[in-house]
Parts: structure tokens; sequence; C-alpha cells
């Protein structure tokens, strides 16, 4: 081969080797985030990256580098959760940091207490408020109360902050609408706060799985990933077992200061009834809210009166001990179907306090509607009410 064409192959060669690398780099550069996208992602919502939330919508958590948590709590704040022994990571000066795991906690919301039954942490409660022991359905708090080993500090509407302050938690739980009388003083005192919200959830799952929420403070993800996957489990069960049945129509409501309260169609109770298999008399009434709403006993009334079954789910001690004993109270319920019939079941007292147990809860409301499908289960979280 003479040296003319060799030089044309080699030129060739090394334009073609030049093209190759000129359409790798392009491709390389091409699929880099512009300047744009990487701010659309930085103003994003956290990517709940590793995260297994699936029905909650009011906390979000992702997981950084480091076993480091970026928590967003119930109201919407920025939590950086740094393991004991770690530094925090660089770039997140303005956040609030919790070292995990916590080992001295105040409760303020006697709820809150079950959503931490499943993680078996009660010896962390160092202090709690809105709990005594007549009301407490919690075996191991109230021991724990009795031996001193928690203390009470007072209601969330007159709290001793000089007892609070004593005890040195790492980190309080509040709930959503204490936030407005309880944060201020809570950073006045130096003492991180945390907003829990379980309640402003529109599914019972969704509000089981702040039972995930609290276990971020402990490090014990684990443990409530197999509760919740039990109760998933459990609820889906129910819900096959019910399905394409005859739905019985269940109306619910509690009396307080001549009216009767109501969980709305959009709350997590209604979401209960209907997985049960209920058709509950609220389920269009605000439907696009959560929570509760009072309205007027004749409204009431006119909703619930062919209602087939009455569920009483009351928040205190007191419970209703005969049906004559309940009318009493709203007369114009006394020709109710539900109320001749027979069929008014009330919650148990510690039902407030089962926020872990909603799977079951749940079961024993498909119990009570359809009692020939479910022949031989224990109804544990509600009882029926004498007939006098």
């Amino acid at each position: 081969m003479n040296l003319s064409k060799m030089k044309k192959i080699l030129t060739a060669l090394i334009l073609g080797m030049t093209m190759v690398a000129f359409v790798g780099c392009s491709t390389k550069t091409n699929t880099d985030p512009s300047p744009d996208s990487k701010e659309i992602k930085e103003e994003s919502t956290l990517e709940n990256k590793d995260s297994k939330i699936k029905y909650a919508t009011k906390f979000n958590v992702e997981y950084l580098d480091n076993n480091v948590k970026l928590v967003i709590d119930g109201a919407d704040r920025k939590l950086l959760l740094v393991p004991k022994g770690e530094k925090k990571p660089e770039g997140y000066d303005d956040i609030q940091v919790i070292n995990t795991p916590i080992d001295n906690v105040l409760l303020c919301s006697s709820m809150q207490t079950s959503l931490i039954r499943p993680l078996n942490v009660f010896d962390t409660i160092g202090a709690v408020t809105t709990y005594d022991i007549d009301k407490g359905h919690i075996d191991e708090v109230n021991d724990r109360m009795k031996s001193g080993a928690i203390t009470y500090v007072g209601r969330n509407t007159a709290l001793d902050y000089e007892l609070i302050k004593s005890k040195k938690p790492e980190v309080a739980f509040i709930i959503a609408s204490d936030v407005a009388k309880l944060g201020a003083k809570f950073d006045e005192l130096e003492i991180p706060y945390v907003v829990e919200a379980s309640a402003a959830e529109s599914h019972p799952l969704g509000r089981m799985e702040w039972i995930e929420f609290m276990s971020l403070f402990y490090n014990k993800e684990a443990e409530a990933d197999k509760h919740l996957q039990k109760a998933e489990e459990t609820i889906n069960k129910v819900s096959e077992k019910v399905k394409g049945k005859n739905k019985p129509v269940a109306t619910a409501g509690v009396i307080y200061d001549g009216k009767f309260s109501v969980r709305v169609g959009g709350s997590y109770q209604s979401k209960m009834y209907e997985i049960a298999g209920g058709d509950y008399t609220f389920k269009d009434f605000q439907s696009d809210k959560t929570g509760a709403a009072s309205i007027t006993n004749e409204e009431f009334y006119a909703r619930s009166t062919k209602a087939d079954i009455y569920v009483f789910e009351g928040m205190g001690k007191t419970r209703p001990k005969t049906i004559s004993e309940f009318v009493s109270q709203a007369p114009i319920i006394e020709n109710m179907k539900s109320i001749k019939n027979g069929e008014l079941w009330s919650s148990q007292p510690w039902w407030s306090q089962s926020v872990d147990k909603l799977d079951e809860i749940i079961e024993d409301l498909a119990a009570i509607f359809y009692p020939e499908e479910f022949k031989g289960h224990e109804v544990r979280h509600y009882f029926k009410v004498e007939n006098k």
C-alpha cells in the first residue's frame, strides 16, 4: 500500500473517531438537567424516596445520606432527623434538627400513646398532657404514670411550663389544632416540637400510617411497616368479604350542647363505614372536608330516621347504659328505625386510644353490619346498648 493511500485511510479513521466522540458528548449533555429543571426540582415537595407511605397525605419523608431523614410534619414544617453522633449535612441551616433515636418525649394527646404502641417505646415517654389514669386505657402508660416514670404536666389549656422545662424533653408532639397556643411557648423554652395531624387524614390506613411517622423519630420503620402491612391485609379481607352485599344503612352521631356532632363525608370514619360495607347517611355531607360538624337535631333525624344501625362513637368515658337513657338526651330520635329495633351500638371507652387498631375496628363494624357473614367474630371495640 502506498503512502498516499495510507494517509487517506488514517484521516478517515480520525474523522470517524472524532464524530463518535462528538455524538457521545452531545448525548451526555442532553441528559443533564437544565438550570430550569434543577430549579423546579428544588422547589418541589419531598419525593418520598424509599418511603412506604401509601395512604397518608399530611406528612412526608425523604431519606438522605448517612441515615438522615428530611421530614415534613402535619403543619408543613420541615424537620431534619439526624442520628445521634452524626453531623448535620450541609445546606440545611434553617431547619430544626432532632437527633434520633429520641428517648425522652412529651406527648400532648392521649391518642398519640396508641400511635407508638406498635413500636414498643413506652419507656421513652417522660411526660404527658390530657392523659389521666382514670381515662387512660393503655396499661403500659398507666403503670408508668403510677410509678412516677411518666409525669403529668397538665391539660393543654393550662400546662405547667416550669415542670415541662424541668423534664427536659427532647421533643414534644402536639396536634395541629394546638400549634397556635403551644408552638410559640415551646419555641421560647427551646423545646423542639413536632405536629401530628393523623386526625385530618381521609382514609383509616392514612391515619394509621402516622405510626410510620412516629417510627421515623425512633428509627423503628421496620416495626411500623410490619404492623401496617398486617392492618392493610385485614382491611382488604373485610372489603372483599362484604363486596356485592346489600348495604345496611348506618348513621352515627354524638349529642353535644343540644346538637348532634357527626363525622363528615370526607372523614376517615366515613371511609371506615364504607370499607365495612355500610351505607353511611352522612357520606355526602361535606364530603370535601375531614373531621366533624354540628347539625340540628331535626336535620340529624331527617337524614337518619331510616338507618338500620346507629353507631355511637363517644370520646369521653361515659357511655349509654340503655337505649332509653340515650333517647332522653334527644327525644326526637325515639322513632328512628335503628332505635326502635334496638340496633344502637356504642364504642368502648378505649376506642379513641386505638388508632393503631383501626383495622380491628373496621372488622368489628363489618361484623355488626353483617352478623351472618361474620359468625364467630368477637366484637371487641363496640358493644350493643341494652334495649330498655
